[in-house]
């Protein structure tokens, strides 16, 4: 539907029942990359009620349109308007007085509202109120890495996405004329999609359907990764592993940096994919050594190419190279731990150059190389001449055509490995090219600490699902401490990347601060490992359903207005409440618990929200809560994904009313999940006054992916029983605990009841209580 609007037409598509395109089509704004990319939306019907006032209306949502001038405004299908734009100023284009073009456009939201997403940066989950440069940046020390996403979600269940990659400028309640959302790129056009759901949950599904599904990760990578940076010698780098194994700290990732002058890392420098010659005088044995100890390889480098490279001469010959790049360190180009020696970036722009620079990496993925760890790309000045255009416009989406090389090369060359790349940077629509992220080279403190769950929040709000920190923070301008190490490291069991790294890396090991500490950082992985068969559901709810694992409460309750800006403790999936101690020293922290019924993970104590509590927090406890009616499916203590099958599943029940969990399979490396290999299996409980039913059901889907005879263990938090029956089975008889061998129950303390079920496929348990 086209509308005129003076030089500039307006057009607007019905792309879903649920999301609408609109662009201000002038031909003198350059068109630029999409981060939506080329689509062919199946038509929608609609309906136009009103012919000379044009109102649309899909079923989900309503668009009134003012044609003279054009005027947008956005409903819910009961008609109460959401967004529109103001009565002047909406969407214009202007001269900059040379070839330049800036395009802006204007809105103004119905009541209170608060606003969530735009990427990672900012120190604050409420986006209302701020003013947001969509510029990727990295600074160290300070907030680390600053990536711009141009999706703003609404708590009132809709979100406005930006399709325009170059500088730009959101402000969320610019006082201007009435309280706005004003939106202003510097080049590109003016194209915007309007998106709605019945909650914002059904939103984040919208946004997973217009910019892209993230793929599942290995289900290595949704485990303990321990990161480096340079080694003394060969000797350090083979003990890393074994050390790991010997103090039985759950790891499945070793990830090693580019080396750095005379500092020595996997290669012979930043630019190159040649191994260290001194410190891996034998890479094949090397990785083989790390890969016997079940270990998976992860290789760092930058977007650019050292002119010492033997792939230089190549690249420059055919234009593949940028004139701009990393200056050279005015101390000299061997300084130690200095990278910057001029080298030159990659122009990823050119699918040419993408597709280049993947075959460079067969020898690493003949090897074995299983993840790469893509540093820096943030992207080239403004003033850059690219192959696809200028900085400006290419700046924000240079690292996405980065990731989007690795995928295309990874599918083309081991088509049946799931991709992993993580990430300093990126861009709308990041995830669906397996692409990872972190909050960057941060500082270890306290302050540092407590900012990074509104980052992850936003990340994950964004589209962006699979986000994490350094453990410990990188840059230590205060001493280390191992209570800031521990508490991190909790945070970070509770982050989807879940990797310790830091400038001394030595000091962010498990073991680097003494006893008490390495026996929390291996209670906690332990525990991670065990949550994998919970984590790894939740991996496929993100590829499914496009939510995030780590969750603001809002989007679980958006109708609380006591969440709305609550971004220091969130949801794991919708079951677990994480309150991370960001203060140091406390040994109690205030938690809000929202409606229903909440226990201490811990205690198995029972509180009643809504309302604020005040928990104990030793160095020892992260503040975590189980939501009243959930059902935790918990595996083996491993050490490693690999170790065993999952033949026995502990299911951890808090009975309240009728609830239920379905719990996700696959074989957890390959894509065959694409093509319907996996596996879902219910879980329910019903609790009632006299008796609680709990009922597994048949695997659905392919079984072959789940343990032949497994074996389930369920753990109830209720005050007590009188007598177990499984039906078909009869009657349980009461244990006097876990050594006892054979089908049966008991108590364990006072607050649990156990059930060691008959070994069968399918099963229902019935507990009367006492």
């Amino acid at each position: 539907m086209r509308f005129d609007h003076g030089a500039s037409p307006v057009t607007l598509t019905v792309c879903t029942s649920r999301i609408v395109r609109v662009e201000l089509a002038d031909e003198r704004d350059a068109a630029g990359p999409s981060y939506v990319g080329p689509r062919s939306w199946a038509a929608v019907p609609f309906e136009i009620i009103d012919g000379e006032r044009v109102r649309l209306s899909t079923g989900d949502l309503r668009v009134e349109a003012a044609t003279s001038p054009v005027r947008l405004t956005f409903l819910d299908a009961a008609g109460a308007w959401l967004l529109r734009e103001p009565a002047q100023g909406g969407m214009i284009t202007e001269s900059l007085g040379d070839t330049r073009r800036r395009v802006r456009a204007s809105f103004e939201f119905s009541d209170e509202q608060h606003f969530y997403g735009l990427g990672q940066g900012g120190l604050q989950l409420d986006r209302l109120g701020i003013a947001r440069q969509l510029w990727n940046t990295h600074i160290g020390h300070g907030p680390g890495s600053d990536m711009g996403i141009p999706l703003l979600i609404s708590n009132r269940g809709y979100a406005l996405f930006f399709d325009n990659t170059s500088d730009a400028m959101l402000s969320v309640g610019r006082s201007d004329g009435g309280v706005r959302i004003t939106y202003t790129a510097e080049a590109g056009r003016l194209v915007w999609y309007f998106l709605i759901g019945p909650d914002l949950r059904r939103v984040m599904l919208e946004a997973a359907e217009l910019l892209g599904r993230p793929p599942l990760p290995p289900r290595w990578a949704l485990g303990f990764l321990q990161s480096t940076r340079h080694f003394e010698d060969t000797e350090e780098l083979r003990r890393l592993p074994r050390t790991i194994r010997e103090k039985r700290i759950p790891c499945d990732g070793l990830i090693y940096l580019s080396t750095y002058g005379e500092a020595q890392g996997w290669n012979r420098g930043v630019g190159h994919l040649g191994f260290q010659p001194a410190l891996w005088p034998d890479p094949p044995a090397l990785i083989e050594e790390a890969r016997r100890q079940h270990f998976e390889i992860i290789t760092h480098e930058y977007p650019v190419l050292h002119e010492d490279s033997p792939l230089f001469a190549e690249a420059e010959a055919s234009g593949y190279l940028l004139d701009d790049g990393y200056g050279r360190s005015s101390e000299g180009p061997r300084r130690a731990a200095n990278y910057r020696e001029g080298q030159r970036y990659l122009d990823f722009s050119n699918p040419a150059v993408g597709a280049w620079w993947w075959s460079a990496h067969r020898e690493l993925t003949t090897l074995g190389v299983a993840g790469w760890w893509l540093d820096g790309g943030e992207g080239p000045p403004a003033t850059a001449k690219l192959h696809a255009g200028d900085g400006t416009l290419l700046h924000n989406i240079y690292d996405r055509f980065r990731h989007e090389a690795f995928a295309r090369g990874e599918a083309a060359g081991r088509p049946d490995q799931r991709v992993f790349l993580l990430c300093r940077s990126g861009a709308a629509g990041m995830q669906r090219f397996g692409a990872t992220c972190w909050s960057g080279d941060i500082n270890n403190d306290f302050a540092t600490l407590d900012a990074q769950i509104p980052l992850g929040l936003n990340t994950g709000l964004s589209g962006v699902p699979y986000w994490g920190t350094d453990v410990g923070g990188f840059f230590h301008p205060v001493p280390e401490t191992g209570e800031l190490y521990a508490r991190w490291f909790q945070l970070g069991a509770f982050s989807p990347i879940f990797r310790s790294h830091g400038w001394v890396w030595r000091e962010h090991v498990p073991w680097a601060h003494g006893a008490q500490v390495e026996k929390i950082c291996r209670d906690y992985a332990e525990l991670r490992y065990r949550l994998l068969p919970y984590t790894y559901t939740l991996a496929w709810q993100a590829h499914t359903l496009g939510l995030p694992l780590m969750r603001p409460l809002v989007l679980n309750y958006p109708d609380d207005p006591r969440v709305w800006q609550l971004g220091h403790e969130f949801l794991w999936g919708d079951d677990l409440l994480v309150a991370p101690v960001t203060r140091e020293g406390a040994t109690a922290w205030p938690v809000y618990l929202p409606a229903g019924g909440w226990y201490d993970f811990w205690s198995g104590t029972r509180h009643e929200g809504p309302g604020g509590v005040t928990l104990e927090a030793p160095l020892e406890r992260l503040p975590l809560l189980v939501r009243a009616g959930s059902i935790l499916p918990l595996g083996p203590v491993v050490q490693h994904t690999r170790e065993r099958p999952l033949d026995e599943i502990t299911l951890l029940i808090y009975p309240d009313g009728a609830s239920s969990f379905e719990l996700y399979e696959d074989d957890g490396r390959s894509n065959a999940y694409r093509e319907g290999r996996h596996a879902l299996t219910r879980f329910e409980c019903v609790a009632r006054p006299k008796d609680v039913t709990v009922r597994i059901g048949e695997p659905v889907g392919d079984r072959s992916v789940v343990p032949a005879g497994r074996r389930y263990l369920i753990r109830l938090r209720i005050d007590g029983a009188r007598a177990v029956t499984v039906e078909g089975h009869g009657p349980l008889p009461k244990l006097n605990g876990p050594s006892q061998d054979g089908a049966g129950w008991w108590e364990d303390g006072r607050v649990f009841i156990v059930v060691r079920p008959p070994r069968q496929p399918a099963l229902a348990v019935m507990m009367s209580r006492t």
